[in-house]
């Protein structure tokens, strides 16, 4: 595995619904969240280019299925 820590879909993404946060913690957490979305969406994009530049399927696949549960996870995040 790479050196990089890899998305886990099971990491905690979150719930910027919750009534006990201030407008303010809502925005803080959106940047905070938004910043994460993008450094694992560029890592995994890089990844399955490579991927694709090998030739290499079954690596494809793997980060393919991971891209879209980081889209998933990420939903509440208006690009």
């Amino acid at each position: 595995m790479n050196k990089h820590f890899a998305f886990q879909p099971e990491q905690f993404v979150s719930n910027i619904q919750n009534l006990d946060m201030t407008k303010e913690e809502k925005m803080a957490q959106l940047i905070v969240d938004s910043s994460v979305f993008q450094y694992h969406q560029k890592r995994l994009m890089h990844e399955i280019d490579q991927a694709l530049s090998n030739r290499n399927q079954e690596k494809f696949n793997r980060l393919s299925t991971q891209y879209n549960e980081l889209l998933d996870q990420f939903s509440h995040i208006k690009e």
